[in-house]
């Protein structure tokens, strides 16, 4: 079974998102996702992967897993900031940690998913933000 998780992007026009996360099915399942939805997918496998994967792609979009080895994804969130290039990218955090909300938001995430994460809730929160710095 196929699903058609629309709306499609160009893939001339498509958004690059930034996956950072460590454990490889919740990566794979997320690459997945959101290449089916039409968008460009770069991943990082840690913190540290994360922060050089984000300076070399400039993504437009990031969704940062927050207990990641290397650097945490707080650690990696600020450091994003203090980047010209990176500094306005929206970044949401994602966290089955509880009370990490008011953590990333501090840190210079701009929103927070709770794991386990609901597709749908996903990918409206990520049109959301890319229409929001106008890239869909």
């Amino acid at each position: 079974m196929t699903h058609d998780w629309s709306p499609r992007v160009d893939a001339r026009d498509s958004a690059t998102i930034l996956v950072a996360e460590d454990h490889h099915d919740s990566r794979e399942a997320l690459r997945i996702l959101l290449e089916s939805a039409g968008y460009r997918v770069a991943v990082a496998v840690d913190g540290r992967d994360a922060l050089d994967v984000a300076l070399l792609e400039t993504p437009d979009l990031i969704l940062m897993d927050i207990m990641m080895p290397e650097l945490d994804g707080f650690e990696v969130t600020r450091r994003l900031r203090s980047h010209a290039a990176t500094g306005a990218v929206p970044i949401i955090a994602v966290t089955a940690m509880q009370g990490a909300r008011e953590m990333a938001l501090e840190a210079g995430a701009d929103d927070v998913m709770a794991k386990p994460i609901d597709i749908h809730a996903l990918l409206a929160k990520v049109r959301d933000w890319l229409d929001r710095c106008g890239r869909v």
